[in-house]
């Protein structure tokens, strides 16, 4: 099995070579070449200072914001070899548009596996103080372990059900629209899966958060808020960035008067979600009901990838429309534990 280093020392001399070079190889060659070497056209693009539509036009006389779908397959036998990517692309830039998760993690991260042992510390008050060190004296340690936290990565996906004959008059750019929005709907249960991580924990041990109670069961006050932001802060040692929960809490916070107050906060004129003691509000629709999470999104969480969206390229490269399936698998890993409080109301 190649290495992941030697893989990547094949890819950037690949992708370094003099951009003349790099146009010698079309349609076929060049898609079996990035396919060889886990890149995709969009690397092989990047590498030439372009991008799709602009290469399109340039190679093949197309314009992808005018042509059909079945004229795309007419014009060049060299130009049905980008149409999986085309797909692919389009599928990514709605997951990664109007879904929030990646405004939520450290860093989505590319593994070789679908389980995975995460690198944590735990971090210990007694252990972690700084102390005065005389000669020959032991120093405190904070040490990064292995051990309990295997995460088993989830595999999603989506199937798009249409024939070539209910395609082949739509626009390229009209298709693209439709596969966004379904790559909205894939990021949609990324921002669920997330939600109720950051919630209850991942697939590993000792990952729960601390909970607290509101002052009064079964309704919100703005000292909540401030409480969660002091016991994250002078308590855990992490700056809250992000309050997240479904809309029905969203909007009783919203109503709360230290937060309507027109003085402080303009939502009511412009829409803009306020960001009371500075934390972003982000509303999930699918985050547990009665609660919400507070949380520091430079440590709480990260995104583990053992495989992105994935297209069953021969089929569209045939225009084998009937049936075809995007997948990809990924899921979350809490880092830091304490990096995320959760307020409930349903206490009592």
């Amino acid at each position: 099995m190649v290495s992941t280093q030697t893989k990547l020392t094949e890819q950037m001399k690949f992708l370094s070579q003099p951009k003349d070079k790099l146009l010698t190889l079309r349609g076929k060659d060049l898609y079996e070449t990035l396919n060889n070497l886990g890149l995709t056209h969009s690397h092989f693009f990047r590498a030439l200072g372009t991008d799709i539509e602009e290469y399109c036009a340039r190679e093949f006389g197309i314009d992808l914001y005018q042509i059909t779908v079945e004229r795309f397959f007419q014009t060049d036998p060299n130009a049905k070899w980008l149409f999986p990517d085309l797909v692919r692309e389009s599928v990514i830039a709605g997951m990664t548009g109007k879904p929030v998760y990646s405004q939520l993690i450290i860093r989505d991260e590319r593994i070789d596996s679908a389980v995975y042992d995460v690198p944590f510390v735990q971090e210990s008050e007694e252990e972690e103080e700084l102390r005065n060190v005389s000669e020959g004296s032991v120093i405190p340690e904070s040490q990064i372990r292995y051990g309990n936290r295997i995460i088993r990565l989830q595999k999603l996906g989506r199937g798009i059900l249409a024939s070539y004959e209910v395609i082949r008059r739509m626009s390229v750019d009209m298709l693209r629209v439709h596969l966004r929005r379904i790559g909205e709907c894939l990021g949609r249960n990324l921002d669920k899966r997330l939600a109720y991580i950051l919630a209850y924990g991942d697939t590993s041990s000792d990952t729960a958060p601390e909970i607290l109670n509101t002052e009064i069961a079964g309704s919100w006050k703005y000292t909540d808020l401030v409480r969660a932001f002091l016991h994250l802060t002078t308590k855990n040692f992490f700056h809250p960035t992000h309050l997240i929960a479904n809309s029905d809490t969203i909007g009783k916070i919203l109503s709360l008067p230290e937060i309507t107050d027109s003085a402080l906060f303009d939502f009511t004129k412009s829409g803009n979600l306020p960001t009371p003691l500075g934390v972003k509000l982000v509303p999930i629709p699918d985050h547990p009901a009665n609660c919400f999470t507070l949380l520091d999104s430079r440590y709480a969480v990260q995104k583990l990838t053992e495989q992105d969206v994935l297209v069953e390229s021969d089929r569209l490269i045939h225009q084998q429309w009937d049936r075809s399936y995007l997948t990809v698998v990924t899921d979350f890993a809490i880092i830091y534990q304490k990096a995320r409080v959760v307020v409930r109301n349903n206490w009592n």
